[in-house]
């Protein structure tokens, strides 16, 4: 069963930042959902506290939800001088561990270098949801700085929090880009690794002769099986053209060969 995550970004829309005219629960909202879209392509199941809404809600809605981590997310404000870097909160040491987790990917993206864990007892969020909080400080606002880093960086954010959960949950963190190829199937049926034929020795005849008129450089399997040399040249020249190197040596994928290796006759 995938965790659940609730997240519930600040409702402080009066904590003004220090550039680009916005605020806290501006840019809270931002994070968390860019938060909610990495830990979702991860498999979490995730639930985003309504903009502006109160404690009191979120933290029945998260108890409703049957959330395994409850977080707040915030950006954090000392004196208008100290970048402060990333400052998590948890209730005591039964949440240090994921804190740590979420601390070691945020912390390391952020610019002010004073990253912290504390243990708060007075925090309505923290004392009151029924699942484990982790409540983050994502760098201070009140200096150029880190106001202009949290605004510039809010993809970055959210993927760096998700990085963390996945890190404490062991679930396999997978990026934006790993879940989007932008490569097309040149052939979803044909041969491959493992058979062995009359059409598989066919193949090779073409992938030993492409090789001499050096449209490839692989090497091929000495028997007459399709094995690893053989899959190596296919996916090889699979690449070369642009196309997901599957392994496949389909009806396409004979046209496009014979037609290079006549361009070179």
């Amino acid at each position: 069963m995938s965790k659940r995550i609730y997240l519930s970004p600040s409702n402080q829309r009066n904590n003004t930042y220090a550039t680009g005219g916005t605020n806290e629960m501006a840019q809270c909202d931002k994070i968390a959902k860019a938060t909610e879209t990495a830990l979702k392509r991860c498999g979490f199941e995730v639930k985003v506290g309504k903009s502006g809404d109160t404690m009191q809600n979120r933290c029945n809605e998260s108890d409703n939800f049957k959330a395994d981590i409850h977080m707040p997310i915030h950006t954090n404000a000392y004196n208008g001088k100290v970048t402060g870097g990333t400052r998590i909160f948890c209730l005591n040491s039964n949440g240090r561990k994921a804190c740590q987790a979420v601390l070691n990917e945020l912390g390391k993206i952020s610019p002010g270098t004073a990253d912290s864990i504390t243990y708060q007892t007075g925090l309505y969020e923290i004392n009151v949801p029924k699942a484990l909080t982790v409540y983050v400080e994502c760098e201070f606002h009140d200096t150029k700085t880190g106001a202009d880093w949290i605004r510039n960086n809010t993809s970055k954010i959210g993927e760096a929090i998700c990085k963390g959960l996945c890190s404490y949950f062991g679930v396999t963190y997978k990026s934006a880009t790993s879940t989007v190829s932008s490569k097309k199937v040149l052939d979803s049926q044909g041969y491959k690794k493992g058979q062995n034929s009359d059409g598989v020795l066919a193949i090779k005849e073409l992938l030993l002769l492409a090789k001499s008129l050096k449209i490839h450089n692989q090497g091929m399997d000495e028997n007459g099986g399709f094995g690893d040399g053989t899959e190596k040249a296919v996916n090889g020249l699979l690449k070369k053209w642009g196309y997901e190197p599957n392994g496949i040596a389909g009806d396409n994928f004979i046209k496009k060969l014979t037609a290079g290796i006549k361009k070179k006759i």
